[in-house]
């Protein structure tokens, strides 16, 4: 694998930025985050090839696997580790035997985690030999096989976020979703933080993951109603609040559309018999959706809310999304974040304020 140099991607992220420039001919107001060039993805995921009877951290290219020998855009802590963990891997095979698939976890505190996913029974002598291997290299090791977790050390890592003059730190599970790049992430959290108007009211979050976003939201907002259908998520979630001791946050495992079913009444559930809301008074609402956008019913249930908060991670989704909401919703600013430099990937964000 080549090692890409700090020039291309200045030149793939003017590209990124000509194509968002393209979508959006308005007067809307646009603010561009670059990524660190290198060292930048703090989670990664390998597969394991043998070749020879030599063991490699694969990836997946034109659907067959390709031998790696570093991964440079990796955390400098997983760099460290990648050739470290590989040869204890080739020299046990109670280690390596039906070991098919790695996942590497790290934060700027370093701390790491590493994911070794099999299709076998992991027995009392796995555990012995990634213990060694755990105190050995300084890592968590989590081992994954059909109805069976191991955990040796801790399953989470602990990431420090900046935005604007403050940090706050969450633990950052392993099997839930987190931001990839946290350079970026506090980009996109000082850039909401910035634009959020002062406001007395309450916000609703949706998709609210683990609480990245929840947290610092939290000292904006009289109350937040934050949701999330994962229930590893939604206990990462309570977990982080309690830690950042954050009293004014309300919890449910619910859809986005659950949500807004239950909040206009049309459904009860059982999941929120805790919640009363009726004492919330929801004039934002924050979006991180998944890859496809906001379903329809969403899109049709969000229009009367008056500040309407959207991160997306699929860019055409954000276009499709926007242009439905342009009927009742100005666009008071937008932004793209570079969360996968050297990818086509677009990451986006959008302040909307309700017409008058």
């Amino acid at each position: 694998m080549s090692i890409i140099q700090r020039e291309d991607y200045l030149e793939l992220f003017e590209e990124k930025k000509s194509s968002f420039i393209r979508e959006f001919t308005e007067e809307t107001p646009i603010d561009f985050f670059k990524s660190p060039d290198k060292a930048y993805r703090y989670r990664a995921e390998f597969g394991l090839l043998k070749e020879k009877d030599e063991y490699f951290y694969s990836m997946t290219k034109d659907a067959k696997k390709v031998a790696i020998s570093s991964f440079p855009i990796s955390s400098q802590k997983i760099q460290n580790i990648m050739p470290l963990l590989l040869i204890k891997i080739q020299s046990n095979p109670i280690i390596s035997h039906k070991l098919f698939q790695i996942e590497f976890q790290s934060s700027r505190n370093d701390e790491a985690m590493v994911s070794l996913i099999y299709h076998k029974e992991l027995r009392d002598e796995w555990s012995e030999m990634a213990s060694n291997i755990s105190n050995e290299l300084d890592i968590s090791i989590i081992g994954r096989s059909k109805n069976r977790k191991i955990i040796i050390g801790n399953n989470y890592v602990t990431e420090t976020y900046q935005y604007q003059d403050k940090k706050f730190s969450i633990k950052l599970y392993e099997q839930c979703f987190s931001q990839t790049n946290p350079y970026i992430c506090d980009s996109m959290l000082s850039w909401v933080i910035d634009n959020i108007q002062p406001v007395e009211n309450d916000l609703m979050e949706l998709h609210c993951g683990l609480g990245t976003f929840t947290i610092p939201l939290s000292s904006y907002f009289n109350k937040v109603l934050a949701t999330e259908n994962s229930r590893p998520s939604i206990q990462a979630l309570q977990e982080n609040i309690r830690s950042n001791n954050i009293k004014n946050v309300y919890t449910g495992r619910l859809s986005g559309k659950e949500t807004l079913e239950a909040f206009r009444g049309v459904r009860t559930f059982r999941r929120l018999k805790d919640i009363d809301l009726e004492q919330f008074k929801i004039d934002s609402i924050f979006l991180d959706p998944p890859r496809e956008g906001l379903d329809s019913s969403t899109l049709e249930n969000i229009v009367g809310i008056k500040n309407i908060i959207y991160i997306s991670c699929g860019f055409d989704s954000f276009k499709r999304d926007l242009q439905a909401l342009k009927s009742t919703h100005d666009i008071s600013k937008l932004a793209m974040f570079d969360q996968f430099p050297y990818t086509e990937h677009i990451e986006s964000g959008a302040i909307l304020r309700k017409k008058y």
